[in-house]
């Protein structure tokens, strides 16, 4: 029978730290253009934004063109800390840049005193007073958009992974004065209540370092404001059960939109 977490197991098991905290992105060279031929962008996990830390090994990157049909990138050059990928820009239009959806490691849980302690190392023992154990596996997607010329929408409504953003201000047009406005689902369906991180590049170095954490409402809606232009991530994670024959009890899905704040 298929293992399901109940309501609290779940609560529970958002609280699990981790080394899981890296998170990936991809970051292009440009977003928007309207002339440009060609675009490279860099792909990577991690914990500072955007500094490349553990390059994204992904089987599955690919793009969406404008007019929503999917595309390969023309090169993919990995090294030890980023993946290094480059695509024409021949059609005029919005494209989507994707890791696709990506498998990660495996891991077990184990119900400690009420919460989900993670036992990663393989071999490793799990404590003596756990009262239950499952096993676990993360699936990321991280997506950018690069526009040339006019905003256009079928590369933004596609849909790739389970958890997913739902940009209703085009991804191209941000503008500090105006926000983004977006809904986070799971399996197409709302999430209400869904915690989503904001990081902004170089917020390391602001005092306080700028980091935000937003909830969507009661119809898995978020209003984002901002008080400067620039490069942004926004991230959220969900842990739900595993489709059928995945061979772990749950997955820890985690998904990743990198984007621009004009003036």
């Amino acid at each position: 029978m298929k293992f399901r977490l109940c309501a609290a197991a779940l609560a529970a098991a958002m609280t699990v730290p981790a080394a899981s905290a890296h998170t990936s992105y991809l970051l292009p060279t440009t977003f928007t253009t309207s002339e440009g031929t060609f675009v490279t962008l860099e792909a990577s996990f991690s914990e500072d934004f955007f500094v490349p830390e553990i390059a994204v090994d992904s089987d599955n990157y690919h793009l969406v063109r404008p007019d929503g049909t999917r595309g390969d990138f023309q090169s993919i050059t990995p090294f030890r800390q980023m993946v290094v990928l480059e695509s024409p820009l021949e059609a005029q239009g919005t494209y989507r840049f994707t890791t696709g959806v990506r498998l990660g490691r495996t891991s077990r849980l184990a119900l400690v005193d009420g919460e989900w302690k993670p036992v990663f190392e393989p071999g490793a023992a799990v404590p003596e007073n756990a009262t239950k154990v499952i096993t676990s596996q993360t699936e990321t997607v991280a997506d950018v958009y690069v526009t040339k010329g006019a905003p256009t929408r079928p590369a933004v409504d596609a849909a790739i992974g389970r958890l997913a953003f739902r940009p209703e201000t085009h991804p191209s047009e941000i503008y500090l004065g105006e926000g983004f406005a977006l809904g986070v689902s799971f399996d197409g369906a709302p999430l209400a209540g869904q915690t989503v991180t904001l990081y902004r590049d170089g917020g390391d170095y602001e005092d306080p370092k700028y980091h935000k954490e937003l909830a969507t409402d009661t119809e898995g809606h978020l209003d984002i404001s901002f008080d400067k232009p620039g490069i942004y991530l926004l991230m959220t994670r969900h842990r739900a059960d595993a489709p059928a024959g995945s061979g772990t009890d749950e997955r820890s899905y985690t998904t990743s939109l990198t984007f621009e704040v004009l003036r």
